[in-house]
């Protein structure tokens, strides 16, 4: 069974008088999975009390329609019974004002975000709820399993009201807060050292409230991440004292590379505890581009990878986004079925809808449904249809995997947390990784992402907005290269380090011998732009690439200069490294990219792949096709995708590195085409794709 299906109850939605007849046009499309959100607050309504008849409900009339089911297990909405016995354990604000819960979007019978997890009290009574919910199902044979964090990001933050607060400054956040802090230094002593303090005991410690220090606050935000991956283990744990046999799944907003500090959620530290990983896209709610959406999916799937663990696409946008007045262009069928292919081929081995049916209370009413707000079926149900029946007709697509990216983008948490911590916001870090990413996409390169854990599996690799890092993170970098690696590397790596304290020479941390170079002066360019000035530019092959951020000269020690300012001054510097060698860029080409999207620093990006003499192995002529290569026990498929909305006619050619192939069936309209001189011809309509088996 392929897990296709979509989020179907959250109470009140839909009505109990609803559930026979959606459940059947759900199994008459093919579907074979659905969701279904156990709301703490609405199911455990008194102390030691549980309702679970509407659960039981839905699990017959699921199983009379072969479809299985997913429990979201939701405790960002406490009891109100518990909240007012535990008024201690209100969220609390950096200011001191309390989060009095309520109802929002998507919690609209209240309770919303909850009581903060950090107080043992509320945990105990959240681990009797999550126990009495496996416990119940865990012998149900149409229990698929459980997604036991819906969207794993801190709920309180930037909420209407609290925009510019952090969270928690609770008692229990705190207390844990000085208990890790123990764990980490030890002493008193080695904290001050830390710190730059001249504390005389741990109670005259506690955790930074506004944005000021650097010390203090990395460690704070690094506490919140560890304690943000230690709640998914517990959650895991204790469902699994109940249930041991199903499996443990979660989803995110695949934020990773760019709300990392305020969400608290790095894939790579939640992939290791479950047992599925997954994400949550809604392209027409934020106009996004076909190559950001292609951009979470791969960072999701390299975490999920990196750990042997299978990836969906756990939410995606069913129908038109609402928020109060405010709403999305209604998606369409081809908008659909264009979100599809790129799911797939991104190597998505599950996929359900947000969601079945409109949400009928609340902000979101009536968004979001795949189906007319009556549940009947539209032109998007259609295409879902499609695709359900599709995959579950060909298992041996869910057995292929992408093949190995040619080039990885390594992700680094202190770059990001430091950027935070200095600018209030992470925008100069996410522009980096996200232009680079986008520059290499357009040419159908397939970018992963890695930890320094996995750095070596790559034979490019391209280090975004390094201002901060570690001694042992400069190591592991000069590691790489020394065995062969190349690496591209944004402007003054190193230039903070442990605590966030400044380096004496840049690049720091002995990686100046690494890159051959040190830095010279460097700028901020909004500082230089003043009065309508154009930002200063790298002159490369005659060429203007904009900097932006700052402007870094470089003066080289062993390395070769290769492109200078147009003031003169020294901006590129290649340099040869053990058995690998590396590439100083002086600004961040990537933010320049992202923002602008000029084809200069495109094309400037992508000079790097024929510095570490790698490439794309599967060319298409026509860049608005993109393609992607799986591999499996029942052979090889390559799937197509026209990312635009115009017919298109192209060749694609499949280089040696990838294989030998001389024909390539079209799973879709049965036909075999002839692969000649390692070239395929394809013609595609608008947002249209297909797979082909190719031998």
């Amino acid at each position: 069974m392929f897990p296709y299906g979509a989020q179907y109850y959250r109470t009140p939605n839909p009505p109990e008088s609803e559930w026979g007849k959606d459940f059947k046009t759900m199994a008459d499309h093919g579907f074979t999975i659905a969701k279904i959100w156990a709301m703490w607050n609405w199911m455990n309504y008194e102390e030691d009390k549980y309702d679970f008849s509407h659960f039981d409900r839905l699990f017959e009339i699921a199983e009379k329609n072969g479809i299985k089911l997913v429990i979201n297990t939701i405790l960002e909405n406490a009891p109100y019974w518990l909240i007012q016995g535990h008024r201690e354990a209100l969220y609390t604000a950096s200011d001191g004002q309390l989060f009095e819960p309520i109802s929002r979007p998507n919690t609209p019978g209240g309770g919303w975000p909850g009581l903060c997890l950090d107080n043992e009290p509320v945990r105990a009574q959240a681990a009797k709820f999550l126990k009495a919910i496996a416990s119940r199902y865990a012998n149900s044979s149409t229990l698929w399993g459980y997604d036991v964090w819906n969207e794993t990001f801190f709920e309180p933050w930037g909420y209407e009201g609290f925009e510019g607060k952090y969270f928690c400054y609770c008692k229990g956040t705190k207390a844990g807060f000085i208990e890790w802090l123990k764990r980490r230094y030890g002493t008193i002593e080695e904290l001050n050292k830390a710190w730059y303090r001249r504390y005389t005991d741990w109670g005259e410690v506690y955790p930074p409230r506004y944005l000021g220090g650097y010390p203090d606050w990395l460690d704070w935000l690094r506490y919140r991440l560890e304690n943000h991956r230690d709640l998914m283990r517990w959650r895991i744990e204790t469902l699994r004292s109940g249930d041991p046999n199903h499996p443990m799944s979660s989803h995110g907003l695949a934020s990773t590379l760019r709300a990392m500090p305020t969400h608290l959620t790095n894939d790579f530290d939640i992939a290791p505890e479950v047992d599925q990983c997954g994400l949550s896209t809604f392209p027409l709610c934020g106009n996004q581009h076909a190559g950001d959406y292609f951009g979470m999916l791969d960072l999701v799937r390299s975490a999920s990878s990196m750990y042997g663990k299978k990836f969906w696409h756990t939410e995606l946008q069913g129908g038109q986004g609402g928020n109060g007045l405010a709403r999305s262009r209604t998606p369409r069928g081809e908008d659909t079925g264009f979100w599809n292919w790129m799911s797939f081929m991104s190597g998505a081995k599950g996929l359900m809808y947000w969601q079945w049916r409109a949400e009928l209370l609340g902000p979101e009413s009536p968004g979001y449904g795949l189906c007319r707000v009556d549940g009947t079926p539209t032109d998007r149900t259609e295409a879902a249809g499609w695709f359900a029946r599709f995959m579950n007709a060909h298992p041996e697509l869910a057995e292929a995997e992408p093949v190995k990216g040619e080039a990885a983008i390594v992700v680094i948490p202190e770059s990001q947390l430091w950027a935070y911590v200095a600018d209030g916001k992470t925008e100069a870090y996410y522009h980096s990784a996200q232009g680079i990413y986008r520059a290499l996409w357009k040419v159908n390169v397939q970018v992963d992402f890695c930890t320094l854990e996995n750095i070596g599996d790559y034979p490019l690799v391209f280090l975004p907005f390094p201002l901060m890092l570690e001694q042992w993170q400069a190591d592991k970098l000069k590691e790489y290269v020394a065995n062969g690696g190349v690496l591209i590397s944004d402007a003054a790596p190193g230039h903070f380090k442990e605590h966030g304290y400044t380096s004496f020479k840049v690049p720091g941390l002995g990686l100046d011998e690494l890159f051959g170079a040190v830095e010279d002066e460097m700028e901020y360019v909004p500082t230089l732009t003043l009065g309508n000035v154009p930002p200063p530019a790298i002159v490369w092959n005659s060429m203007r690439i904009y900097c932006s951020v700052y402007q870094e000269k470089l003066i080289p020690q062993g390395g070769t200069p290769v492109a200078e300012y147009a003031d003169g001054g020294i901006a590129v510097v290649d340099n040869k490294y053990g058995k690998g060698k590396t590439r100083l860029i002086g600004t961040f080409p990537g933010a320049t990219y992202i923002q602008t999207l000029d084809h200069e620093p495109e094309l400037f990006i992508r000079d790097a792949l024929r510095y570490a003499g790698v490439g794309p192995g599967i060319e298409p002529l026509d860049t608005t096709i993109k393609a992607r290569l799986h591999k499996g026990p029942a052979g090889d498929f390559l799937w197509v995708v026209n990312t635009e909305y115009d017919s298109v006619a192209s060749e694609i050619t499949l280089l040696p590195k990838v294989g030998s192939y001389s024909k390539a069936e079209d799973l879709v309209t049965g036909e075999v085409h002839p692969i000649k001189q390692r070239a395929l011809k394809v013609t595609l309509g608008p947002l249209k794709g297909t797979v082909l088996r190719i031998y």
